[in-house]
């Protein structure tokens, strides 16, 4: 996989071993992580469930805000739709984490080093653990395992991560899609340009990916769909949404159970960007409410 101008990286190993050692556990609504290269804030804010803040890697702003606002869930019928948000007064003490409401923990796995920082919730009948994991060369994984039945019917949750990625500031953001498939418009074979807001669904069969780069550097972060993060809906029916930054905007989810809006048409071309994803966890009712489903992206420091 090569991004723009011929930099590349490689894709991790997708699972992740015993945890082996643990970081002291975090009580409060908010603190502050120091972790290998990484510095970081953390918060529980505005039922934008556990939100990483002013995220740095080695020394260089990567990410200002990265959050997920809402998780909506359509039962195929009688129960809903709902709207599930993460906040301080629904998350549960978590046993193994010396009873922390945000627990952090060090691990190794697949030749990498990795914090883990998580929180559980309890929504009506459902637990929700919303996780970020952190590896010591870059990468991020973006979480949600969910499991329990409201109803007994088959159901789809729909987690919407907020990541507003200021990769060494604010301004010059450029967003890039790949396609395996799309000859060479300027940027080199498979790249197209965003310069616009839009919605956009993922594409296996052409292996897209995103790339959100700051223009003077380079340096970029990738945007990579998990192997479990389903399909796009009549329901949820994106799963990349860049938008450009507006103030107003970064507020808690405002939606109810509709679709994400903030779609005005606006140039995103060297703008401030805040890209959406989108994932898609389907719950079959008769594996029961013990089963946990789990999604969600990836992201890459690449310079």
């Amino acid at each position: 996989m090569i991004v723009p101008h011929g930099r590349r990286v490689w894709m991790p190993l997708l699972c992740l071993s015993v945890l082996l050692a643990m970081a002291g556990p975090a009580r409060a609504h908010s603190g502050h992580t120091n972790w290998g290269p990484w510095r970081f804030d953390w918060e529980v804010k505005d039922g934008a469930g556990l939100a990483l803040r002013n995220v740095t890697f080695n020394n260089e702003l990567v990410i200002w805000k990265a959050s997920m606002p809402v998780i909506r869930v359509r039962y195929d019928r009688d129960c809903g739709p709902y709207a599930d948000r993460i906040d301080w007064g629904n998350l549960l003490e978590i046993s193994n984490c010396d009873n922390a409401k945000v627990c952090q923990k060090s691990f190794a796995s697949g030749g990498r080093n990795w914090l883990r920082i998580d929180v559980l919730a309890a929504i009506g009948s459902y637990r929700l653990n919303q996780i970020w994991f952190l590896s010591d060369d870059g990468y991020i994984q973006a979480r949600l395992s969910s499991r329990g039945l409201q109803c007994d019917v088959d159901h789809d949750h729909h987690p919407y991560w907020r990541l507003d990625l200021d990769i060494n500031g604010a301004s010059s953001d450029q967003v890039f899609v790949f396609d395996n498939n799309r000859p060479n418009q300027g940027w080199g074979a498979g790249w197209l340009k965003y310069t616009s807001e839009l919605n956009e669904v993922k594409n296996a069969g052409t292996g897209r990916v995103w790339f959100v780069r700051d223009s003077p550097t380079s340096h970029g972060m990738w945007i990579l769909p998990g192997t479990d993060d389903g399909s796009a809906d009549g329901f949820s029916s994106k799963d990349a949404a860049p938008r450009l930054y507006v103030g107003s905007e970064d507020e808690p989810w405002p939606f109810s159970t509709d679709h994400l809006g903030y779609l005005n048409g606006q140039n995103i071309a060297e703008k401030d960007v805040v890209f959406w994803y989108v994932a898609h966890l389907h719950h079959h009712a008769a594996e029961g409410g013990d089963q946990w489903h789990r999604a969600g992206p990836w992201l890459k420091v690449a310079r």
